[in-house]
C-alpha cells in the first residue's frame, strides 16, 4: 500500500503542472482557449472547475491567469 502524498507537495505538483500547461499556449488567449489546454492535459477537476469559473475575457498571459485564479 502506498501512502498518500503530503498535501502540500500534491498542491505544488498541481501549480507545477497548471503553470507548464499555461506556458504551452499562444496569448492572447481566451477562456475556452484555457479551459480547452486544460482537459486536454488532464489537470486536475478542481483545477479545471476554477478555470471554468473564470471571467470570459482574453488573457494576454500566464501571469495574468494565475492572478485571475489567485483571486476567484
Amino acid at each position: 500500500m502506498n501512502p498518500s502524498p503530503h498535501p502540500l507537495t500534491a498542491h505544488a505538483s498541481s501549480d507545477a503542472r497548471l503553470a507548464r500547461t499555461l506556458r504551452s499556449i499562444d496569448y492572447p488567449a481566451t477562456k475556452d482557449d484555457l479551459l480547452r489546454i486544460a482537459v486536454v492535459d488532464h489537470l486536475e477537476v478542481k483545477t479545471i472547475d476554477a478555470i471554468h469559473d473564470l471571467p470570459a475575457r482574453d488573457y494576454h498571459g500566464v501571469a495574468e491567469v494565475l492572478k485571475t485564479l489567485d483571486g476567484a
